[in-house]
């Protein structure tokens, strides 16, 4: 099957802020990426996913997303990428019967494992790194561990997507780009060249949320990660965060984490 250091590479318990952090990408290999934190959230093509504890993602080449995670310092997961080419290779040897549905290189899937079988994934990845420099059997290894992580995939699906909308993803990098200020629905139509009623209903319907419930969840994030890392004052974060108001702000954080933001503030430099 080839060199291994170019099928695939294991990358196990990886701590502490994405070096892409919230830059929509494509990666030229798959990846299944394993969380072992809560909190954030993976976008891709155009639709918001909670990478919540126990989430294991497959993510095709070809695929554009990115991650936002709520806490970018306590952001802990394990990633396998594999070449398209050796996962198609690994494919052909699975019986067609094993999957419901059928996958390719350039899905994307989505699963949340029951908790009392996180720790049989979580070995799954251990095993790929113990091998990874083993030149006798890592290659097999590498191969039965991809099987293993499809079997959890199928068992515990959720979602599956094999195509994008160009549309809402490129309507959803505007917003990220662009949340820090005041933004209108009729702002990002125009810049979509979209009607109001056809982009509304098309967003609402690959997101799963209204736009402007997106925007105001991508500012809720930018705001917990000012706070956690930038010494500013709540004021500044609520402007720098484009809220219109500072008991707006607080009022919203508060409903969405429990919390008021300056109390969480506290809190996080306890």
């Amino acid at each position: 099957m080839g060199d291994k250091t170019m099928d695939y590479k294991i990358i196990y318990h990886e701590q502490g802020k994405d070096s892409l952090f919230k830059m929509r990408h494509i990666s030229k290999q798959l990846m299944f990426i394993y969380m072992h934190s809560d909190g954030g959230s993976i976008v891709c093509g155009e639709k918001t996913y909670f990478l919540k504890k126990g989430t294991l993602c497959f993510v095709g080449t070809g695929k554009y997303h990115y991650i936002m995670s709520d806490n970018p310092s306590n952001y802990d997961r394990s990633m396998l990428f594999v070449s398209a080419d050796y996962f198609d290779k690994i494919l052909e040897i699975l019986s067609t019967n094993i999957m419901p549905y059928k996958l390719s290189s350039k899905a994307f899937v989505y699963a949340i494992i029951d908790e009392d079988e996180r720790n049989k994934v979580e070995e799954i990845f251990k095993k790929i790194k113990e091998y990874e420099h083993d030149e006798i059997y890592g290659k097999w290894i590498v191969i039965s561990c991809v099987i293993e992580l499809l079997v959890f995939l199928n068992r515990y699906l959720c979602e599956i997507v094999s195509s994008t909308t160009e549309v809402v993803s490129r309507a959803i990098e505007y917003i990220i780009k662009n949340a820090c200020r005041e933004i209108t629905i009729d702002e990002i139509c125009f810049e979509m060249h979209m009607s109001k009623y056809h982009f509304c209903r098309q967003f609402r319907k690959t997101t799963g949320t209204t736009v402007m419930k997106y925007i105001l969840k991508t500012r809720l994030i930018m705001a917990k990660n000012m706070i956690l890392n930038e010494n500013l004052s709540i004021t500044e974060i609520s402007n720098r965060c484009g809220f219109s108001s500072i008991s707006y702000f607080s009022r919203v954080f508060k409903e969405e984490n429990g919390i008021s933001p300056l109390n969480y503030k506290k809190e996080m430099q306890v």
